[in-house]
């Protein structure tokens, strides 16, 4: 029985569709009960018939005993062959009841018992996930906005402190205080966006499982009704072949088509017909706030703010290699001893291992997003990782972006590679908790680089080529450049809206793409 369910599991894996196979399953019990229902109708039939008959024969019997000679008893026996043409009918009216209709009615039944508990795990999953993936869209959101509303307040403090408008010492303490204040609800909350995005991802996780297992127990139920139906269509054929020669022909060609059921061909064509392939996984990543280079955002919060993060993904790696390796060491104990632990067992560890490798990757995938935002900040080169052309980022329209990770399933389940491990740009985040900017306020220097929003890049660090300027500009925003006549800028990015991404005097900003000319 336990390699039977292995198996399924296995084929299961190459259905992947299991509202295909609910819909199957669903579609044979129907026609599994009209089955029933029909064949019911016949044996009422039948038993109809086979009374006319006997009344016939009962009157006939009757007429021809109150006469004498060979003619009579020639009626005679037509009655008695009208009697036991009467009995062959009850026998069939019986078997077809009790046989056929009457068990394939249990049967149907049964397996909708057997099914509602396997819809209503899947349902369940379904739900769990939809739930979680929607805190953690409300967590992110939270986080974006208050992220937002904490550089709002450092750039009023310092305006402040540069004497821009007018504000007392008072107004200053103030806005320390408020700077301070956000600042601890922005760790809070990017602390549970992260939790929120991983419970998100395990929920995800739980439901591939689900579908898995489900689609599996879905399958074996299939094949029951396959083998149920096939066997009851032997009973049908060997109970109505036997009225005799003038039907043979007809029965023939029934048994030849009953002989020529084929179980596995069904099953294949099924799979070929309603089969998706392998399933894929489809990973949320972490997506932060510092990490888009287009919001503003002074320089030195943005590095602490991406470090902070990294600093929760490799706490997060750490506890998920532990738990991976404890899985890896059961594994080597059920391969060494066979007979300790069932088949159901092993199944559980393995999907527990597949589990375990796919939050690495989840980390890991996170891990870099972040972690290349940083080395490009620190003018270092993006770090080069297999996982970077199966991410995907969008931003819907409040500019929040979901970034998604989708691995072909060799490379999802492939896993181990140390990428974490040899990082270096993370700094003293490696080992140590974020540090709050705020530690030391009541200190009476502090550097105008805090809240410098314009970061100095290398020249040669980034571009990916250079422009003339062919009109003068003069900037509207923060984040945009003075430009004049013959200026040479370095181009980083050429954003499709229309404006590009480049450095010009050691200040880097965006421009209007349509006032300069590449060189």
């Amino acid at each position: 029985m336990s390699s039977r369910r292995h198996s399924s599991r296995s084929r299961a894996r190459g259905v992947n569709g299991f509202e295909e196979l609910r819909k199957i399953v669903k579609q044979g019990a129907e026609f599994a009960k009209d089955v029933a229902n029909i064949m019911q109708e016949r044996a009422d039939l039948e038993t109809t018939y086979a009374k006319g008959l006997s009344r016939l024969s009962t009157k006939i019997m009757k007429l021809s005993s109150n006469s004498s000679g060979s003619l009579c008893e020639g009626w005679k026996a037509t009655s008695v062959e009208m009697e036991c043409e009467s009995d062959f009918h009850k026998h069939l009216s019986r078997a077809l009841w009790e046989e056929i209709s009457k068990p394939l009615k249990t049967w149907v039944e049964t397996q909708q018992k057997t099914r509602r508990p396997i819809e209503a795990m899947v349902e369940k999953a379904v739900r769990q996930l939809a739930d979680r993936r929607n805190d953690e869209y409300k967590t992110k959101k939270n986080a974006f906005s208050m992220s937002r509303d904490l550089e709002k307040f450092e750039e009023q403090l310092a305006e402040a402190r540069d004497g821009k408008g007018k504000y007392t010492d008072r107004d200053i303490t103030k806005l320390e205080k408020k700077c301070r204040q956000q600042y601890d609800v922005v760790q809070k909350c990017d602390k549970e966006y992260s939790e929120a995005c991983q419970k998100a991802e395990a929920a995800r996780q739980e439901w591939d499982l689900s579908i898995l297992k489900g689609a599996a127990q879905m399958q074996v139920i299939e094949e029951d009704r396959i083998n149920k139906m096939q066997e009851l269509l032997k009973v049908f054929n060997s109970n109505i072949s036997q009225q005799g020669p003038q039907l043979s022909q007809a029965y023939a060609n029934l048994d030849k088509v009953v002989s020529q059921i084929d179980l596995k061909e069904d099953l294949k064509n099924v799979m070929k017909e309603r089969g998706t392939g392998p399933p894929q996984p489809h990973q949320i990543l972490f997506d932060c706030y510092a990490e888009d280079m287009n919001l503003a955002m002074n320089v030195n919060r943005r590095k602490q703010a991406l470090k902070s993060y990294l600093f929760y993904i490799e706490s997060a790696v750490e506890r998920e290699k532990k738990g991976k390796e404890g899985v890896e060491k059961l594994l080597q104990v059920y391969k060494d001893r066979p007979n300790f632990a069932d088949a159901d067992a092993q199944d559980e560890a393995k999907n527990r291992l597949m589990q375990v490798t796919f939050t690495l990757n989840f980390l890991e995938a996170s891990h870099l997003k972040i972690n290349t935002a940083l080395s490009v900040m620190n003018g270092q080169s993006k770090p080069n990782h297999r996982f970077v052309q199966y991410i995907e980022t969008l931003k819907d329209k409040q500019g929040i972006p979901t970034s998604t990770l989708r691995l072909p399933l060799n490379i999802a389940l492939e896993g181990g590679t140390s990428y974490i491990a040899t990082s270096n740009s993370t700094g003293s985040v490696e080992h140590s908790p974020p540090v709050s900017p705020y530690d030391d306020f009541d200190q009476e220097e502090f550097s105008d680089d805090e809240f410098d929003n314009n970061y100095e890049y290398p020249g040669s660090v980034g571009s990916t080529g250079q422009c003339r300027v062919m009109y003068d500009y003069s900037a509207n925003a923060d984040d945009e450049l003075d430009i004049k006549l013959g200026d040479i800028i370095n181009v980083y990015t050429r954003q499709p809206d229309g404006w590009w991404q480049g450095e010009l005097h050691g200040k880097v900003g965006i421009f209007p793409a349509n006032y300069v000319e590449e060189i």
